[in-house]
């Protein structure tokens, strides 16, 4: 490449330089959001839907597979264990993050497409009872 006159070719290759280093950025964080939003091991087939709006700050993961089984992170649990392992997750949330409301700590449920709403809306009450105020449904964001 042939320098231009008054150091634009230098101006030039600067930003070409900054573009490479966007696109790097841009694909480590496409690769870390996925890595954050798959926080458990529990495999579930989540519903698709048209928007996601979620910020996975420190979220506390909560999953319900094809039979019914719930869990807390990776651990099998029944409803009252959720309820109090969410209380204790809040409370210690809380005394790290002395500025936070208690209840603020984001709460993921991840159902299977296939469980009942019952079995849902159940898990959403149990995480209401254990003081959380933020929660969230997983979902797969649809192409079309």
């Amino acid at each position: 490449m042939a320098k231009a006159k008054g150091g634009e070719g230098e101006v030039a290759q600067a930003i070409f330089n900054l573009a490479n280093i966007f696109a790097f950025i841009f694909i480590v964080l496409i690769i870390a959001s996925k890595q954050m939003f798959q926080s458990t091991s529990v495999e579930v087939e989540v519903p698709k839907a048209r928007v996601i709006e979620a910020d996975l700050e420190q979220s506390i993961a909560v999953s319900i597979k094809k039979d019914r089984t719930l869990y807390f992170k990776d651990k099998q649990v029944d409803l009252q264990t959720l309820t109090r392992l969410v209380k204790q997750a809040q409370e210690e949330y809380k005394s790290k993050n002395p500025d936070a409301e208690m209840g603020e700590q984001l709460v993921v449920i991840r159902a299977d497409k296939s469980v009942d709403w019952k079995t849902v809306l159940d898990a959403i009450d149990a995480v209401k009872r254990g003081g959380s105020k933020r929660i969230t449904l997983a979902v797969i964001k649809r192409t079309t």
